[in-house]
């Protein structure tokens, strides 16, 4: 393994003519086959619980806050409604890779669409009083794959790192980061030759589900054979273009 001393904000610059100059693209790869189910949840969203889960009838759990609040997906997965619906004024539904539904209400803006995947921790809606409320918040519901009535979103949350009230950004520590530079490819395995499934146009937050040894990538002098899988882009990214001075990350598993 080859540790990277730089620190990235200072040379990314550099970093990228170098690019440019050696005609060395950025690379990263996925798996498809390799994807494991997701398990590291995100806070969906800051606030006070003003209700709780109950079995008499209360599917949910119910977050408030001030209108704009933002709202984040509780774990990577696939946007299957974004938009109006009866009693929430809006609302979010997404399909995780372990097969459970999150689903999101009242919000006063949406900014994801139906069939969009997304990472866990992405930004997805801000909170509003739409719909059936008395005040702006968010309802928070998990359904199983098997849909029919929310479960407790408590004991769901707490598997994946989340405890209620909860921060934006906490989950289990070390899996969430950013890429950096631009035109970062997204390749289906982890080899220069694999094909790409996604290009990154500049930096982006990701959740890396876990990482492995592939081919090495060279930039600036640097060597680095750490790829790292991200569910949300169907692929692996090398870790050479992780924002995080390791070469192979600090908490995150191997594939």
């Amino acid at each position: 393994m080859h540790a990277l001393q730089h620190i990235r904000s200072r040379s990314i610059g550099l970093l990228a003519a170098a690019v440019v100059a050696t005609g060395l693209v950025p690379l990263a790869a996925g798996s498809a086959q390799a994807a494991p189910a997701a398990s590291t949840g995100s806070c969906p969203a800051a606030g006070q619980v003003t209700q709780w889960w109950s079995s008499s009838g209360h599917d949910g759990v119910d977050i408030a806050n001030a209108t704009g609040t933002p709202i984040y997906a509780a774990g990577a997965g696939q946007v299957i409604a974004a938009g109006t619906a009866s009693g929430y004024g809006l609302w979010i539904r997404i399909k995780h890779d372990d097969g459970y539904v999150t689903e999101y209400g009242h919000m006063d803006t949406i900014g994801v669409s139906t069939g969009q995947r997304v990472n866990s921790g992405q930004q997805i809606a801000t909170m509003g009083n739409r719909g059936v409320s008395t005040g702006p918040h968010l309802h928070f519901e998990v359904q199983t794959a098997a849909g029919g009535r929310g479960i407790n979103p408590v004991p769901y949350l707490a598997d994946r790192g989340v405890s209620l009230p909860c921060s934006p950004g906490s989950g289990t520590p070390g899996t969430n980061f950013s890429t950096w530079g631009t035109s970062v490819n997204v390749r289906a395995d982890v080899r220069l030759d694999a094909r790409v499934v996604r290009t990154l146009t500049g930096p982006t937050r990701v959740y890396v589900e876990c990482q492995k040894r592939g081919d090495t990538v060279n930039a600036e002098g640097y060597s680095n054979n750490a790829w790292s899988y991200v569910p949300a882009l169907g692929g692996y990214i090398s870790n050479i273009y992780i924002d995080h001075a390791d070469a192979w990350l600090p908490g995150v598993r191997e594939c």
